[in-house]
């Protein structure tokens, strides 16, 4: 009788532990499921189809387009339509690719572009995909400007474009530029503007600042999303391609910038072997934020206190700090000159 007892024991165990294993592997399951939904759908709401249209930066619209007349143009990435614009210079030294940053549209830059047409460089920008006039249903991810400065530099080959070619980038416009400099593209130099090294750890780190130790749980499912999209392109490094490059590189970062800190910045992943890395620290006060280092202190200070709501003088917020642009304007001709 012990023994029968001890048995039936034995296997009311053996059920239990296998209904608990079929509990947690069910738990385990939905949660796996639910994760890569919320996941799907968090790319989908952080990453919408925008305009590009800025409330304190310069459109085409409010400068004088005689003086600065550019041509439409457009190029397919990933199967969409990139709606993108040329602006000719007199006798030009070369091409600046003009790359804007997460949900920037082409004019976002505009006061920078049009320091570069004066002084004889034609350039080049575009609205990425998911904005203004680009095709998509939305802008995708920090990612997707990668792929669509890719095709940009694809159809430049293609249509057999002989000007020297340089790439002035910013945030996720500069991640893009920097991610291309160990490939076969012809370009000279590139100017990074508070770039980051790695998408996947740039979005981790503003989901902990939102959820904290949640964000961890959900990383894995944040990476296998950015895989479904992006594929080979889900996370490239900036810095491994610095690295590897040949190409002169300035590096520049805002000492204040809290959208891409120094430990998650281009700049600030430990030092470069590569000689023809230079990395600039912007440090003056209310130049040294995200959104300001081309900027000068006045404007910069103008722009960090707008109020929401607040009518913006544009002129007074997009004033250039000159002797930034000498500076990276002397990097681009030294760069063309000594090829």
């Amino acid at each position: 009788m012990t023994q029968v007892n001890d048995r039936c024991s034995r296997s009311r165990r053996g059920i239990s532990i296998r209904k608990g294993l079929k509990i947690l592997v069910t738990v385990l399951l939905i949660y796996s499921l639910g994760s890569m939904l919320l996941s799907a759908v968090m790319f989908r709401v952080l990453f919408p189809r925008r305009d590009g249209v800025s409330d304190i930066r310069y459109t085409y619209a409010d400068v004088d387009s005689a003086a600065y007349p550019r041509t439409a143009f457009s190029f397919d990435s990933c199967g969409h339509a990139i709606s993108a614009c040329r602006y000719e210079a007199r006798r030009a030294k070369g091409e600046i690719a003009v790359i804007n940053g997460i949900g920037a549209g082409m004019d976002s830059h505009l006061a920078e572009i049009m320091y570069f047409v004066d002084h004889g460089w034609t350039v080049v920008t575009w609205d990425a995909t998911g904005l203004g006039g680009s095709g998509g249903r939305g802008i995708m991810g920090l990612q997707q400007i990668r792929l669509d400065l890719l095709a940009y530099l694809d159809y430049r080959e293609r249509t057999g474009e002989t000007l020297p070619l340089v790439l002035y980038g910013h945030s996720a416009g500069a991640y893009a530029a920097a991610t291309v400099l160990d490939g076969d593209y012809g370009v000279r130099a590139a100017v990074c503007l508070c770039a980051f090294d790695s998408p996947a750890a740039v979005m981790l780190y503003h989901a902990r600042q939102r959820v904290g130790v949640l964000a961890d749980a959900q990383y894995p499912f944040l990476l296998l999303e950015s895989y479904f999209l992006f594929g080979a392109d889900a996370d490239v490094s900036a810095v491994d391609a610095v690295s590897r490059s040949r190409v002169p590189v300035l590096a520049v970062e805002s000492s204040s910038d809290d959208l891409v800190p120094h430990e998650l910045g281009l700049a600030g992943r430990g030092a470069y072997q590569n000689p023809n890395v230079t990395v600039m620290t912007v440090d003056t006060a209310w130049r040294n934020e995200h959104n300001t280092p081309w900027l000068s202190p006045a404007a910069a200070e103008y722009v960090g206190g707008l109020k929401e709501g607040q009518r913006v003088d544009k002129a007074r917020a997009n004033q250039l700090d000159q002797p930034f642009m000498e500076q990276i304007l002397t990097f681009f001709n030294d760069a063309v000159d000594g090829a």
